[in-house]
C-alpha cells in the first residue's frame, strides 16, 4: 500500500486528478464560453485567483505538519477592516502585525497547549470575525492610494496580480524546497515522533507554520482591499473553505508530509477556472459555494482513510 501511495502522490502530492482536472476545465470552458480565451478574461482569472493562491500557500504550510487553519478567512476580514480604520501610514504594518498576532495565538494553542487545530482556529475565527465587524460594520472606508496602485497597476503589459503571484510562489518555493525549515516541515508531517527524536523542535516549527498562514491571510487582505478599493469586514468569509479545498484538490494530504507549492497552485487554478466559468455561463454564485463543498468532499475521499487519519 505504501509503495502504491508513493507512486500515486510522491512528496509533491501531484497526481492524475490534480494535474488533469484544471486541464479538463480549461478545455471545456474554451468550448462552452465564448469569451473565456479573451485576453481581458485571462487577466481577470489571474486577478481573481491571486488572493486565494496566497492563502492556499499559507494553508499548505499548516497542512504539511498535519494541521488546518480555518481562521485565515477571519484574518483577511479583520485586516481589511483595520486597513481602512487606521492611519494610512500604519495600514500595512497594522495588517501584517495582526496576521502575526493571530498566527502566534493559533500556533501557541496548537503546538504548546495541545488544543486540536480545528477547535483552536474555530475560536480565533469567531474572535477575528467579531473584531472585524466591531471595527467596520459594513463595506466602506478609504483605502490608501498606494495599496490601490499595488493591486491594480500594470507593468510591462502585465497586471499587478501577476507579480503578486510570482513573488509569493517564489518565496514559498524557496522556503519549502531550499531551506532547513522546509525539510523540517516535511519531516514533522512524515512522523512527528521521528522528527522529535532527530532533534527537530516540533512545537516551534508548528508555531511558525501557523504564523506563516496568518501572515499570508494579511497579505491577501492587503491585495484584495487594494483591488476593490474599499474595506470589507466579511471579505474573507469564503477563504477558509476555499484554501483547504484548493490544496486538497492539488493533492496535498491533510494528514501532513505530502504536498508542494505546485500542488497548491494547481488546486487554486482549478477553483479559479471553475469560478470564472460559472460567471461566464451565468451560474448562480450560491451554487458555486455548494460545488466547492462537494469538491472538498471528493478531494478528501480520494485520500485513503488511513492516510488522512480517519
Amino acid at each position: 500500500m505504501n509503495v502504491v501511495r508513493a507512486r500515486r502522490f510522491g512528496r509533491s502530492g501531484l497526481g492524475a486528478v490534480s494535474i488533469g482536472l484544471p486541464i479538463v476545465i480549461f478545455v471545456a470552458l474554451s468550448i462552452q464560453a465564448d469569451n473565456f480565451l479573451a485576453g481581458q478574461n485571462i487577466a481577470n482569472v489571474n486577478s481573481q485567483v491571486t488572493a486565494l493562491l496566497i492563502v492556499a500557500l499559507g494553508q499548505l504550510f499548516v497542512a504539511l505538519t498535519g494541521g488546518i487553519d480555518i481562521s485565515v478567512g477571519s484574518v483577511i476580514s479583520l485586516c481589511s477592516a483595520l486597513i481602512v480604520s487606521v492611519d494610512p501610514v500604519l495600514a500595512v504594518p497594522v495588517a501584517l502585525a495582526t496576521g502575526l498576532a493571530m498566527g502566534l495565538i493559533n500556533g501557541a494553542g496548537v503546538a504548546y497547549l495541545g488544543v486540536h487545530p480545528l477547535i483552536m482556529t474555530l475560536g480565533t475565527m469567531t474572535f477575528g470575525q467579531g473584531m472585524a465587524l466591531l471595527f467596520l460594520s459594513g463595506a466602506g472606508g478609504t483605502v490608501p492610494s498606494e495599496l490601490v496602485l499595488m493591486a491594480r497597476s500594470t507593468f510591462l503589459g502585465l497586471p499587478a496580480s501577476f507579480f503578486w503571484c510570482a513573488a509569493i510562489l517564489t518565496l514559498a518555493t524557496l522556503l519549502l524546497g531550499w531551506t532547513r525549515f522546509g525539510l523540517r516541515v516535511y519531516a514533522i508531517g512524515g512522523g512527528e515522533q521521528s522528527a522529535a527524536l532527530s532533534g527537530i523542535d516540533v512545537r516551534f516549527i508548528r508555531l511558525a507554520c501557523y504564523v506563516i498562514c496568518s501572515v499570508a491571510g494579511a497579505l491577501a487582505a492587503i491585495y484584495l482591499t487594494g483591488r476593490i478599493a474599499t474595506g470589507d469586514p466579511t471579505m474573507g468569509r469564503p477563504f477558509s473553505l476555499d484554501s483547504v479545498t484548493a490544496i486538497a484538490l492539488g493533492g496535498v494530504l491533510l494528514s501532513g508530509g505530502t504536498g508542494s507549492v505546485a500542488a497548491a497552485l494547481l488546486g487554486t487554478i482549478t477553483l479559479g477556472l471553475m469560478t470564472n466559468g460559472m460567471n461566464l455561463l451565468g451560474v448562480s454564485p450560491f451554487f458555486r459555494e455548494a460545488i466547492t463543498g462537494v469538491l472538498l468532499l471528493v478531494a478528501v475521499s480520494l485520500q485513503r482513510r488511513k492516510v488522512i487519519g480517519i
